[in-house]
């Protein structure tokens, strides 16, 4: 009767050690998903604030052309690559005691955040793109032929989280709502100007024979 007791006993003994086995497996699983679940959710936080971070930049960027197209527009209407793929950032070009004046470069503009994390260490790369906006009859945009007084504005900023490259665009449509008058009475220049003037100067465009219709229509 003993050992059939004893035989119970370590019977149980092992079930016991079995149990205990099963339970911290199951513990060891639990805390690695909560582990891995942790660094996917720093992982995640690090590449949304990089993002917020880049949408900033990309509203910062697009405030300082609206401010600049305001005074600059024919600067603006006239850049050599009016595509998408154009790149253009502002650069300083003087600078005095009293302002700092900005120019229009070819050029990305090169943006670091500093952190005590290293994660958080990220060099941004930002530039915009001007593109004529063609405007139906309808005044829709999208169709039709160019819109002199609009120009489509596109913040552009990159950078690289977590080993990948990350982008994001912003697009802005401007208006010319200002328009610059000059009065001079220099003639001495060419008077072959062909296109739009940019600024103050003696060259002009004339032409003989113009006849001006009911409709107010000059023909020549």
């Amino acid at each position: 009767m003993k050992k059939h007791t004893d035989k119970i006993l370590d019977k149980e003994k092992g079930q016991s050690m079995f149990e205990v086995v099963v339970a911290i497996a199951i513990a060891a699983l639990i805390v690695g998903s909560s582990v891995t679940a942790i660094v996917v959710s720093l992982r995640s936080g690090t590449a949304n604030v990089a993002a917020q971070k880049a949408y900033g930049l990309a509203g910062q960027m697009l405030n300082n052309v609206r401010s600049y197209t305001e005074a600059n527009w024919a600067e603006i209407y006239n850049l050599a690559d009016k595509t998408s793929n154009g790149i253009y950032s502002f650069q300083v070009t003087a600078t005095s005691s009293e302002s700092t004046t900005l120019g229009i470069a070819t050029t990305t503009e090169v943006i670091t955040f500093s952190s005590d994390s290293a994660e958080e260490n990220i060099e941004y790369t930002t530039w915009f793109s001007v593109e004529n906006v063609p405007r139906s009859g309808f005044n829709v945009i999208g169709a039709g032929t160019g819109d002199p007084a609009t120009q489509k504005i596109t913040a552009h900023v990159s950078w690289d989280v977590g080993g990948g490259a990350r982008a994001i665009e912003l697009v802005q449509y401007l208006s010319k709502v200002r328009t610059l008058t000059i009065a001079f009475d220099d003639w001495s220049g060419s008077s072959g100007v062909v296109g739009p003037v940019t600024g103050p100067t003696n060259d002009y465009y004339s032409v003989t024979n113009a006849t001006i219709t009911s409709a107010g229509d000059i023909t020549f």
